[in-house]
């Protein structure tokens, strides 16, 4: 069965491990709802019990991972860099799968910090790479899913809309597989496909992309952290183009839309 969390990747009964599995996805938990505040304590919490047990070669890194996740958030710019820099030097010490798996994970987020600081082409390395590695791993699907996601996201960005289309077209068979279509994870990859799909019809384009945020927006809120990425990537593209109305409505219409300019 794939893991729909990488601390998943590790199974053990040892029951510090499985108390700290369960603060980590508290922590998880509180960041998709965008308590931030609440996931950060806990995560910090998480951060200094990792230290204590048997497995600490996984969660301390995993911990500073998420911290770094969780810095990124909250516009950390260089603490979110010096612990995701700690944590994939941690989780590349350990070769076994699951290290293999969280250092993947962490690859992805990284590519995240580097696209909102404008180095596309490095978040785009970064994505390749840890797909790559998710490639050769048993039982890595749902990640895998999720860096193939986030791949065909920056692709789309880079222009690149041919390869786009098609790796989104695997993140969404993988996350039917795993997840499930219910899934906000599966949303954000649909709405990659729709805006593949109608590249060359720029009024379904956003017709499309508004729906798919509308619908993601209503189900997960305001805050949750893909639809936001989302969403200030368009409103760039609108602003690039110098659709300045259609700018001001989608502020308008979407709360999500709070760090783009």
């Amino acid at each position: 069965m794939s893991s729909k969390r990488v601390v998943d990747a590790l199974d053990t009964t040892d029951k510090d491990f499985v108390h700290w599995k369960m603060r980590f996805k508290a922590a998880a938990g509180a960041f998709e709802q965008g308590k931030f505040k609440d996931a950060r304590d806990l995560m910090f919490r998480a951060l200094n019990q990792a230290e204590t047990l048997e497995d600490k070669s996984f969660a301390v890194p995993a911990s500073n991972l998420a911290i770094a996740i969780l810095s990124m958030e909250q516009n950390k710019v260089d603490e979110a860099k010096s612990y995701f820099d700690t944590g994939l030097r941690g989780a590349n010490l350990r070769p076994d799968d699951a290290g293999r798996e969280l250092y993947a994970a962490g690859l992805r987020y990284l590519a995240m910090w580097q696209e909102r600081n404008g180095t596309l082409d490095e978040a785009e390395s970064r994505l390749r790479e840890s797909v790559g590695i998710l490639e050769k791993l048993p039982n890595s699907d749902t990640q895998l899913a999720y860096s193939l996601s986030d791949l065909s996201f920056i692709l789309v960005r880079n222009g690149n809309i041919s390869e786009a289309q098609k790796t989104v077209r695997k993140a969404m068979q993988l996350l039917t597989d795993t997840v499930g279509k219910d899934q906000p994870q599966y949303d954000f990859a649909k709405m990659i496909f729709e805006v593949c799909l109608n590249q060359n019809d720029e009024k379904s384009l956003m017709d499309m992309f508004e729906l798919s945020a509308s619908k993601l927006q209503y189900k997960m809120g305001s805050k949750y952290p893909n639809l936001v990425r989302a969403l200030n990537a368009y409103a760039a593209a609108l602003k690039e183009r110098g659709l300045t109305e259609e700018l001001d409505d989608a502020k308008e219409n979407f709360s999500a839309l709070m760090r783009a300019s």
